[in-house]
């Protein structure tokens, strides 16, 4: 894809300087790398678009319509303050306010009783009446933010076979304030921490067939595991589509799921999401009439095409960081209770994208992502409170393990699972209810040493 460096707003210079100086070497870039092959056009292109995932939006009116049009009601004002270097997010700790960490997201949803739940049934994403899909914790002048709020965690032990106790943390979120009313009667939450954002465009171009084939909603083996698409109906027309990206499998595509994030968390405009006021709903009047950044030589939005691209290529092009210790004893030990426990029937190792992709340099590359890109029941405990789209609360997309033991190298923090609960590797895996009960069963049986292994080479993807 060729990129005109003749935008009339974005300063290339400047960006790339930008770029040098938010470079360091006590940031970890493992995360942030340009997949292997890429042409050196390309690779400016890469880097712009990492300068443009790193920068801060402003709020109207603003000097500059570059960087103009952020909220009025927001989340962040940049990409990067959720996905530090393409990293993971985390949960706050107790009496710490939400707020003040962008990359922990309160969603919000319309609760459906259990015994009404239907796998054919596709449930829209309403949000809340009033407060819209997300919890907007920052504002712009003239317009009150949404609310706050903290965390508080309980705490159960969970006793292995050779005794050892696992302390376990679920959290649980207590309102300092709602600003525009207490929430509607059926709106429930979903805590969410930003997921790292690695090989993206890999994932984005695992051909529609092999994700459908790995499927099998009505667990005609009789394994135990039903993985299921969760399909994504966002036009009117009905036309459904296989959701790929978030912890829902929510996003339909790469360029999907970064102009929804644009909209909901930085309240920007975008050529796919056209609201300039974001998330704001009708019964936030300052927000809906405050100024905005829209402008006629971008499109009539705050985030043009060109920077929208931009990004696009950073993030569909930053490659996975590649496989370690591949020859070590403990990894190999640690890849046998992997097999052994069944956790490639979800975390699938090995993929092939297909031959159409937007960057040719992505097509036909065999890739090492451990997931099937399907919905699995995890279990009541890790539930959210509402379905989306085919997505019911008790079920997740399968995380894609590759770099997952860089986390804390790459952002500074660990947090795994959806809402960050898990501070390690092992309590995530404990968590595990559902169709990964069995496997969750198995690790509990190993020994101590046994347990290590598997975690190292899960460190080692």
């Amino acid at each position: 894809m060729r990129l005109s460096f003749k935008h009339p707003v974005l300063n290339i210079a400047g960006i790339l300087a930008s770029y040098i100086c938010l470079q360091s070497p006590i940031f970890a870039n493992d995360y942030s790398q340009p997949i292997s092959g890429l042409p050196v056009e390309q690779k400016l292109n890469f880097k712009i678009g990492e300068s443009v995932f790193q920068k801060f939006w402003v709020p109207s009116p603003s000097s500059t319509t570059a960087s103009d049009g952020l909220g009025p009601l927001f989340n962040t004002r940049s990409c990067n303050n959720c996905h530090i270097l393409n990293g993971r997010g985390h949960a706050p700790e107790p009496n710490i306010y939400g707020s003040s960490i962008p990359s922990f997201l309160v969603r919000f949803g319309q609760k459906v009783p259990n015994q009404e739940l239907n796998p054919q049934t596709i449930y829209p994403n309403l949000g809340d009446e009033v407060y819209g899909k997300q919890l907007q914790g920052h504002n712009s002048q003239g317009v009150t933010s949404e609310g706050d709020f903290q965390l508080t965690y309980t705490v159960k032990k969970e006793k292995l076979a050779d005794g050892t106790i696992v302390e376990l943390r679920k959290p649980s979120i207590s309102w300092s304030s709602l600003n525009y009313g207490p929430l509607g009667e059926n709106t429930e939450i979903a805590l969410l921490v930003s997921p790292p954002l690695v090989g993206m465009g890999l994932l984005d171009n695992i051909p529609d067939d092999v994700i459908l084939k790995n499927a099998d909603p009505e667990d005609s083996n009789k394994d135990g595991i039903s993985g299921r698409v969760n399909w994504v109906v966002t036009n009117k027309h009905g036309t459904k589509s296989i959701g790929r990206f978030g912890y829902k499998a929510t996003a339909t595509s790469v360029n999907v799921q970064n102009q929804q994030a644009f909209n909901i968390d930085l309240g920007l405009s975008t050529p796919l999401e056209r609201s300039p006021s974001g998330d704001c709903t009708e019964h936030q009047v300052a927000c809906i009439s405050s100024l905005n950044g829209n402008s006629t030589h971008l499109g009539n939005v705050e985030a043009d095409k060109e920077q929208v691209k931009l990004v696009n290529l950073f993030v569909s092009l930053s490659s996975p960081p590649k496989m370690r210790n591949l020859r070590d004893t403990d990894f190999l030990e640690g890849k046998k209770y992997f097999d052994q426990a069944n956790c490639a029937a979800c975390h699938i190792p090995k993929m092939t994208t297909g031959s159409n992709a937007t960057y040719p340099i992505l097509n036909n590359r065999i890739f090492y992502p451990f997931t099937d890109m399907l919905l699995h029941d995890m279990g009541d405990d890790l539930a959210s409170g509402f379905p989306i789209f085919s997505a019911h609360p008790n079920e997740w997309r399968t995380a894609p393990l590759w770099g997952i033991g860089l986390s804390e190298k790459v952002s500074g923090r660990k947090g795994f699972l959806h809402d960050g609960r898990a501070r390690t590797i092992e309590e995530a895996i404990l968590w595990h209810g559902g169709e990964a009960k069995q496997s969750q069963q198995f690790y509990k049986q190993l020994e101590s040493t046994q347990r290590s292994k598997l975690i190292y080479f899960l460190e080692s993807l």
